[in-house]
């Protein structure tokens, strides 16, 4: 009988250890950013510097941000509009890493310039 129940626990326990290996949780997760609406912020968290472009609105962009620095702005919208990530490389050209989706009205948004000068990449929240 003891066998029996053990199994019986072990085999019981197997598919919620499957549902944590791949993510799958009961619990819901927050899809909006931390960030209040109207406004953008740029935190350059790798070992480059980092700016970033608003093309609709003719191209104006952030000041350049140095690791470990943030920039933080109201930048307001009401449509959504480009927002693309730039790293600026050692002789003052910039490259690009990618392109994040602002609407002020519906939120503010995060950007985190993360890696190495090498191997830049960028996350938002």
């Amino acid at each position: 009988m003891r066998k029996t129940t053990r199994r019986l626990l072990t085999l019981g326990s197997v598919p919620m250890v499957v549902a944590a290996a791949l993510g799958v949780t009961s619990a819901a997760t927050a899809s909006a950013s931390s960030i209040q609406n109207d406004y953008v912020q740029l935190c350059a968290q790798g070992d480059y510097p980092s700016v970033i472009q608003f093309p609709d609105r003719g191209g104006w962009s952030s000041t350049v941000v140095n690791p470990g620095d943030c920039w933080w702005n109201y930048v307001g919208g009401s449509s959504w509009e480009p927002i693309n990530v730039l790293k600026v490389n050692g002789d003052g050209s910039q490259s690009y890493l990618g392109t994040v989706w602002y609407d002020g009205d519906a939120s503010g948004v995060g950007i985190g310039t993360e890696g190495s000068s090498d191997s830049p990449w960028y996350q938002t929240w």
